[in-house]
């Protein structure tokens, strides 16, 4: 009778706690690394996003990149310079008085400047015509608006990673906390069952289920901390770039998140027809085929030959004094009229509308798997009552007065235990992938479909 009274009040006393405490989504830190804690900072969705844009280096590395590339454009359209050429006589072998180097009558350097001496000046100018230097810079301008669609979407796959780190992490924790709460009563079932064992009033067999059932739980507790830890807080502490040592708490309005995301009022042909428009990938794509077409034309133009005006004057070389004369130079296009470059412009120019299909292809795709995707864990989310959580732990709570009044072996109670978390964190991970399922129809749609 003593027996079963022990029984009774230890295990209502340990669920009690057990079953009174609420899941939070707090991080929780083991023992043995809070000493590489620095700071647990408290974070919204926001917030990350704010501080990322900030604080990126691969960002504002690329936006170095695109500067420079629209810097291009600019040269592109600067006209050739014009070249000028100065000649005067340094040697003399015939002069018989003086200095026969840089030679002059009255015995000084440079004497032959004066009006007997040879000087011959020449200016030219090379001016491209065929439109070859606006349709260069439209080239260049054109690679600089590919340049900047490559950076937003490197923005977009950015802004997705750290949204899907932050949901990771967010239901990551609450299933931890979960961890947690129950290592914590389970240990005092333990500690129950090891004094009464030294007593000789639990069996063996007993006091090994429940330690197996604390090993159980330690070590999922572990694999989930781990892979908390090499994934999604890591990726997301170094999209944040923070050089302080923190760990981060996301924090969530779950009502909030489910009244935004109404999947009602979302068509399917429309969002495809958002993200053939908003996609900057696809828009690269787009751009890629219009620079290819502006390579064709550039290259045309180039196998037309440009002209150099020349002007001359010679003072003392020609078969007058002070000759002033004039000169136009243009290639003959015989051989060579750009004529490999031209075909090859073509062949890019096929290349690019063909990966332009592709890609649209693409895009039509990720946009119907992720609308699937979302109704899928739309009908599997709403298969769990509102209070599934709750009743669930209702449910356990009468296990443990079932378990108390012995209706309920050890094993049976134990299943139950067990039920009760591998139930809890697949509704987590479920949740977990509904939410990040809308941030992922976001990402192929690129735009944010559900902003009012």
């Amino acid at each position: 009778m003593r027996k079963i009274l022990f029984f009774v009040s230890f295990i209502v006393s340990s669920f009690l706690c057990f079953s009174q405490s609420q899941p939070n989504t707090s991080a929780i830190v083991p023992a043995d690394s809070i000493h590489l804690v620095a700071d647990t900072i408290s974070i919204t969705l926001d917030d990350a996003e704010a501080f990322f844009l900030k604080n990126n280096y691969n960002l504002l590395a690329q936006k170095f990149g695109v500067d420079a590339q629209k810097a291009l454009i600019r040269q592109a359209k600067l006209f050739n310079n014009p070249n000028l050429y100065v000649e005067n006589s340094v040697y003399n072998p015939y002069k018989t008085t003086g200095s026969k180097f840089f030679p002059a009558d009255n015995g000084k350097y440079f004497g032959d400047v004066h009006s007997m001496g040879e000087t011959l000046i020449q200016y030219n100018w090379l001016f491209s015509i065929a439109g070859k230097r606006t349709k260069t810079a439209n080239a260049v301008k054109l690679q600089g608006d590919v340049a900047q669609y490559q950076f937003d979407d490197l923005m977009r796959g950015l802004l997705f990673a750290l949204r899907q780190d932050f949901i990771d992490l967010y239901f990551g924790l609450k299933s931890l906390k979960l961890f947690d709460e129950e290592i914590a009563s389970v240990k005092n079932i333990v500690a129950g069952f090891e004094t009464q064992y030294q007593k000789g009033n639990a069996s063996l067999r007993d006091i090994t289920r429940v330690r197996a059932l604390l090993l159980s739980l330690q070590s999922d507790r572990l694999d989930l901390y781990t892979q908390l830890q090499q994934n999604s807080a890591k990726e997301f502490a170094v999209l944040l770039n923070n050089p302080k040592n923190v760990y981060y708490k996301p924090t969530l309005n779950e009502a909030d998140f489910d009244s935004k995301y109404n999947m009602s009022k979302v068509v399917l042909a429309d969002i495809v027809n958002q993200a053939l428009q908003n996609r900057p990938d696809l828009k690269a794509s787009l751009t890629q085929v219009a620079y290819a077409d502006a390579y064709v034309k550039m290259q045309k133009a180039t196998g037309v030959p440009d002209v150099m005006l020349q002007g001359v004057y010679d003072r003392n070389g020609s078969y007058i004094h002070n000759y002033n004369g004039a000169a136009i130079q243009i290639p003959i296009a015989i051989f060579n009229r750009n004529q490999g470059n031209i075909q090859s412009s073509k062949l890019l120019l096929d290349e690019a509308n063909q990966q332009l299909k592709q890609n649209q292809v693409v895009v039509q795709n990720d946009v119907f798997n992720s609308y699937q995707k979302i109704l899928e864990l739309q009908n599997l989310n709403n298969s769990f009552s509102v209070d599934f959580s709750s009743d669930f732990r209702a449910l356990l709570k009468g296990a443990e007065d079932n378990f108390a009044k012995k209706n309920l072996s050890l094993l049976e109670f134990v299943d139950m235990f067990e039920s009760y978390k591998s139930s809890m964190t697949q509704y987590n991970s479920i949740k977990d992938q509904r939410y990040s399922a809308f941030e992922e129809l976001n990402f192929n749609v690129g735009k944010d479909v559900f902003k009012k």
